[in-house]
């Protein structure tokens, strides 16, 4: 029987061969990628083939807006990833939301797809999925999320048509009560998905004042808009206050009246149910702050908090992952509601029944992941491993993306205590992961599995190292998502880096990157500046 370390080796060795070219060969396979054949976007579309989507590229499809005086709506996403197959089976399926579209000139951008992830540096885009709004002169409008109630997407499209104040505009006007709020301007704002968005374009601050300021600014007409500022603004001055509030802090009047506001739209079961997705945002912060705040409420919000939970799970306005994302809901407020943090069993157990039966029906593919998606997350919020195990494994048998799922379950296992069987699971969904991008991302997470369980193999650390930052070969691969993984990566290499034979990996790896990175280099085109690279290779130094 092999010993750990001599599986580790074999596993990097067979990585290397298979997905890591030296660098002289990493030079000509770039040359190559570069001159490859064009996607073909039929194939790539064809599970949201509803949708008239721009067969070219991004510059085109804005030239083309301009032209037709449309506003360009851009889908970032990915093959692998189950948020955006729900997206594409509940929204961009439905008859409204087509119709719609045409209003638009769609662009389709898969993330593994060539100069994918410069576009996101460009358009400051990350997770997937994210769908952007634009003017035909690039100004962005807003951008949406998914888990609404899945009548309003058709409609939030209408406010964005003609010449509208982007979200960004609409806020600080907000925060600022510098002019009025129409009403377009008010649900640009409520249903932005400001989750999606960098800290620095919406400080919290800001969004906060501007959440509570809509509240009471926007056309009274807009129960529902109002409502969801007020769960909006509780939720990001809770996180505000979220450090004062865990170091014992009371929290402010400001935020115990805002909890005061969520209890009472709580109170009214439409205007709950229709801001579900909102309510779900609402932290651990904001529970700590309603417990210690405003006790005196806990009985009504835990009740109709429940309520609005059982509501989501039979609505037919909301997709089937949607419904049983709803006993996450119960689930997080029951940790919250009692000092232990325990969940009561009723809970428990109608969520496992939830999550049992659902799965147990026939489903579209594409529904189906979504739903795997909630019952791994209600899994992993009971803290039943083995369920979670037992789910991924079985869909990755099945799955036409199986190292998404992969790289779950190992680190599930890793969660168990069976390191062996998570760096198996973290090594194969590298080799199984397809794409620039994809690769990268999944190889990051092997590498760091081995610095995490296995400190002192510095052999296979150097070689699936060399291989993972081999990836990083293609014009435009050090970007934003890239570039998120790589700092975490400084960081643990940094953190790991404690003696002489480690400092020797650290550094070779060090050596690789700049090479990688320097102007020039394989991660660069011909004539593009070398941007980004130079900031990594000072985050990267560990001599």
């Amino acid at each position: 029987m092999m010993q750990p370390s001599a599986i580790l080796a074999l596993s990097a060795a067979v990585l290397l061969a298979a997905c890591s070219p030296s660098p002289d060969v990493a030079s000509s396979s770039a040359a190559v990628r570069r001159a490859a054949a064009p996607v073909d976007l039929k194939a790539l579309h064809a599970d949201a083939s509803a949708i008239d989507w721009f067969e070219g590229d991004v510059d085109a499809a804005f030239d083309a807006a301009a032209k037709a005086g449309k506003p360009v709506f851009l889908y970032w996403g990915a093959q692998w990833c189950p948020p955006c197959k729900q997206l594409k089976s509940s929204v961009f399926s439905r008859p409204d939301f087509i119709a719609k579209s045409k209003s638009f000139v769609p662009v389709y951008l898969d993330g593994d797809l060539p100069n994918a992830q410069k576009w996101g540096d460009t358009f400051r885009v990350t997770g997937y999925p994210t769908v952007v709004i634009f003017k035909p002169d690039r100004t962005e409008i807003m951008r949406l999320s998914g888990g609404m109630d899945l009548s309003l997407y058709a409609s939030v499209l209408d406010t964005v048509l003609g010449d509208v104040r982007p979200v960004r505009d609409i806020l600080t006007i907000a925060a600022e009560q510098t002019a009025p709020l129409a009403a377009d301007d008010c649900r640009r704002l409520a249903y932005h998905a400001f989750g999606l968005e960098d800290g620095e374009i919406f400080p919290p601050e800001l969004l906060a004042r501007g959440f509570e300021s809509a509240a009471l600014r926007c056309p009274e007409s807009l129960a529902r808009e109002r409502a969801r500022f007020q769960i909006l603004a509780a939720g990001q001055l809770a996180e505000l206050e979220a450090a004062a509030l865990r170091g014992g802090a009371a929290p402010s009047t400001r935020l115990k009246v805002l909890i005061t506001k969520v209890t009472d739209v709580l109170k009214d079961p439409e205007l709950a149910l229709v801001n579900a997705d909102a309510l779900s945002q609402l932290g651990p912060a904001f529970f700590t702050a309603a417990r210690t705040g405003v006790p005196q409420l806990l009985g009504n919000l835990r009740a109709r908090w429940m309520a609005v939970a059982d509501a989501v799970t039979t609505d037919q306005r909301f997709a089937p992952a949607d419904q049983l994302a709803a006993q996450l809901l119960k689930i997080n407020a029951a940790k919250a509601f009692t000092p232990d943090g325990k969940v009561p069993t009723d809970i428990s157990g109608n969520a496992l029944t939830a999550a049992s039966v659902m799965l147990g029906e026939k489903q579209d593919p594409y529904v189906r992941a979504s739903i795997v998606n909630s019952a791994i997350n209600i899994y992993l919020a009971l803290d039943d491993l083995p369920r979670a195990r037992d789910l991924l494994a079985a869909e990755a048998k099945t799955s036409k993306n199986p190292h998404y799922y992969l790289g779950d379950l190992a680190d599930v296992e890793e969660k168990l205590g069976n390191e062996d069987r998570a760096l198996f699971l973290y090594a194969d969904a590298y080799a199984q992961a397809k794409g620039p991008a994809s690769r990268f991302q999944w190889g990051f997470n092997y590498l760091s599995g081995l610095i995490r369980m296995r400190p002192d193999d510095t052999d296979s650390i150097a070689l699936v190292g060399d291989a993972v930052l081999g990836e990083l070969t293609g014009p435009d691969a050090v970007h934003r998502r890239a570039r998120g993984r790589l700092e975490k990566l400084d960081a643990q290499i940094k953190a790991w880096n404690s003696n002489p034979a480690r400092a020797a990996v650290a550094a070779k790896l060090h050596d690789r990157f700049a090479d990688i990175c320097a102007p020039g280099g394989v991660s660069h085109a011909p004539g593009d500046a070398a941007t980004e690279c130079p900031e990594f290779l000072r985050l990267a130094g560990t001599r």
